[in-house]
């Protein structure tokens, strides 16, 4: 049945934010569905009609044993939150659980070319299903948030991944500090994004293993965490421009990697 089969161990013994939530929009829940990394109670469809892909929704649903409840669109509305783009769907499902950031970060040190972003502080929902969605795009192993000061797997961040959050581990690691140490001991590159660095985005060679580490809205990294970098990068900005979204910034240096390693693998050049 989907959202009951076991993941990898990675995926397997996470802590669990919350004990059910209500996920809305299309793309979520049928990735929900799909990945099957949460159980699904119950979806809950407007009267009046969804939008495209309900009828492939309301399949698997069925085939999975899923119930449906067809409810006037303002109880809907009311379910999913205020403002929320819930296209006429919403389901209530278990809360997604955290991946295990040591099983995560064993599974990485395996893969000699391991990608893993690392952010800290980054409180706004929609800057961290933007981060997740672009990692898991890019073919990263996971992504490591602080155990504090750091939004959790609430909806809102489910709804900023369009489905990504349920094809990638994010674990919540409360020793940033010593995790890098860590990883940089193992023989990854710690990527610091500061508007600072010294190092241009495209001026290394990004082979190997890497730890993308960035820092959240208005405050940055915390220089203790910059100074365990192994190179601190910058993006060039034009004049008048303080900095990028943390996002934005991230999926920059993270398709970098993606174009080098594409590169030495002989893919194709761009179109």
């Amino acid at each position: 049945m989907p959202g009951r089969r076991a993941g990898s161990p990675a995926e397997r013994g996470r802590g669990v934010a919350s004990e059910a939530e209500i996920l809305f929009g299309l793309h979520p829940i049928l990735e929900a569905i799909e990945s099957g990394r949460r159980t699904i109670e119950r979806i809950l469809v407007a009267r009046e009609g969804g939008g495209a892909g309900l009828g492939r929704l309301l399949r698997l649903a069925r085939e999975g044993g899923v119930p449906v409840t067809h409810v006037p669109r303002e109880a809907l509305a009311r379910k999913a939150g205020r403002g929320a783009v819930h296209q006429g769907v919403a389901a209530i499902v278990s809360a997604m659980p955290y991946a295990d950031a040591e099983a995560l970060c064993r599974e990485a040190v395996g893969d000699p070319e391991a990608l893993l972003v690392v952010l800290e502080g980054v409180e706004d929902p929609r800057n961290l299903g933007a981060v997740v969605r672009t990692a898991a795009a890019a073919g990263a192993s996971g992504v490591l948030v602080p155990a504090e000061r750091s939004v959790g797997l609430t909806p809102a961040v489910a709804k900023a991944s369009a489905g990504a959050l349920e094809r990638i581990g994010v674990a919540r690691e409360p020793r940033l500090r010593r995790r890098l140490e860590s990883l940089r001991e193992a023989g990854f590159r710690l990527l610091a994004l500061e508007s600072s660095g010294d190092r241009s985005w495209d001026r290394l060679d990004l082979s190997g293993r890497n730890v993308v580490v960035a820092g959240g809205e208005g405050r940055g990294l915390r220089p203790e965490l910059g100074a365990l970098c192994s190179h601190r990068i910058s993006i060039p900005l034009e004049r008048g421009v303080e900095s990028l979204n943390v996002s934005v910034a991230v999926a920059v240096v993270l398709y970098e990697i993606v174009r080098q390693r594409r590169g030495r693998q002989g893919g194709p050049k761009g179109r």
